[in-house]
């Protein structure tokens, strides 16, 4: 997985500069988007008319896009630059922690930090004031890390839904905030079984094997990912899998062994009906709940822990054969490559060859709807809205993938 800089937090407010955000959606736009960095060679946007309908200019809203690929924000830029938007941009601290400069580059553009290792009240405060004030709408990933899985969004973290509410709890019901689910789904225009071929190759030679290209490249894919994963697990203290068992059985056993630790950490009853991604969420959810309670505050460096923990538990589950297996295309598997190649290295990679990004924006939700219920049952209303934004985010990737003719919605 990604590495974070474990450095001591201090949060970096926004600086916003109407001229340079401008300045930044057009080189984005025309730059960056079609450079080698991204290989966005078209932008599709969707549902522009319904948007515009609710989120005139004076309308308050989030934008709640799933977080796909390592392009997302660059296509949200350009997603707000033709909407005629100036948007603002909650952001990982590792990000101003780069360089000096590009901190008071990403303060002026809209952005501030956000604290992985904590609960952040500032940055919660300071993301429900802009959604307050208006000029500057957010954009939040509710899924909170990069999954490399575009087809299947991960349970969405409870953060949004709270800011949201928060904010239409501040402003009453004389005006509404909207919560705007964003779907992105990334697809390649070229052929790129060969390049991946080789890179899984030269994956396996690391952990002192090879690909056989004699057989097929999907199991193959999951042997050697299953490989890289028994060095996750031993990095953690856990158990590796029984390597005689079929692969599905190998991931949901490494990904269960971190889920139950987390519930005995956590002291969560099991439902016996939910399934591992269900518990995930209940997890996320709950360490929502510790992170947001000034009453746990000695609670919050260990609810930290777990999140990372979660986090890791749903990047195993993502390898499972359910997501490649049941629908082979070339997209899904160059993710799968992907996802292996950056949990090995700890680095982000370029895309293989040009691709089309299309966006479909759902249909804005009045949270003036949900205020009663949110002011009398907060933790419940906060759940069922974070629920709704997923399933919407999610219903429109399935419509887009519906009606995708491009070479990546192709079998492998």
């Amino acid at each position: 997985m990604l590495d974070f800089a474990d450095l001591p937090y201090k949060f970096v407010p926004p600086k916003p500069s109407a001229l340079l955000i401008s300045l930044t959606q057009l080189v984005v736009g025309k730059l960056a988007l079609p450079s080698k960095r991204h290989l966005v060679e078209d932008l599709e946007i969707r549902g522009l008319d319904t948007f515009r309908e609710s989120c005139r200019k004076d309308t308050r809203f989030l934008l709640l896009p799933n977080h796909s690929t390592h392009s997302d924000p660059q296509v949200m830029f350009e997603m707000t630059r033709r909407l005629g938007i100036k948007p603002s941009f909650m952001a990982a601290y590792d990000v101003f922690a780069r360089s000096r400069i590009h901190a008071w580059y990403m303060q002026r553009t809209g952005a501030f930090s956000v604290d992985r290792e904590g609960s952040d009240r500032k940055s919660m405060k300071c993301a429900t004031n802009i959604v307050v004030a208006g000029k500057y709408p957010l954009v939040l990933f509710p899924e909170g890390n990069v999954y490399l899985c575009n087809d299947q969004v991960a349970p969405f973290a409870e953060g949004a839904s709270y800011i949201a509410l928060r904010a239409q709890k501040t402003i009453g019901t004389d005006q509404p905030v909207y919560a705007v689910p964003v779907s992105i789904k990334f697809t390649y225009l070229e052929d790129v079984r060969e390049d991946l071929r080789q890179i899984v190759d030269n994956l396996a030679r690391q952990f002192d094997t090879e690909l056989d290209r004699s057989a097929d490249f999907g199991i193959e894919l999951m042997r050697i990912s299953t490989t890289a994963l028994q060095r996750f697990l031993q990095q953690r203290g856990y158990t590796s899998p029984d390597q005689a068992a079929a692969i599905d059985d190998q991931i949901n056993h490494s990904a269960e062994q971190i889920i139950t630790s987390l519930e005995g950490k956590m002291k969560l009853q099991v439902p016996p009906d939910v399934d591992l991604t269900g518990r995930i969420r209940r997890i996320r959810a709950a360490v929502h709940g510790v992170r947001t309670d000034p009453d746990r505050e000695p609670d919050h460096r260990a609810a930290s822990l777990w999140a990372d923990e979660a986090m890791l538990a749903l990047r195993i589950l993502g390898y499972r054969g359910g997501y490649m297996a049941a629908n082979p295309t070339l997209d899904r598997v160059a993710e799968t490559v992907a996802r292996l190649q950056e949990d090995v290295h700890s680095r982000i990679f370029r895309p293989l060859g040009k691709r089309r990004c299309i966006m479909q924006i759902g249909t804005p939700i009045d949270l003036r709807d949900r205020l009663e219920a949110f002011q009398a049952q907060t933790r419940q209303t906060i759940g069922d809205l974070t629920r709704d934004c997923e399933a919407a985010v999610q219903g429109g990737i399935d419509s887009i993938n519906a009606e995708n003719d491009a070479p990546g919605a192709e079998l492998f």
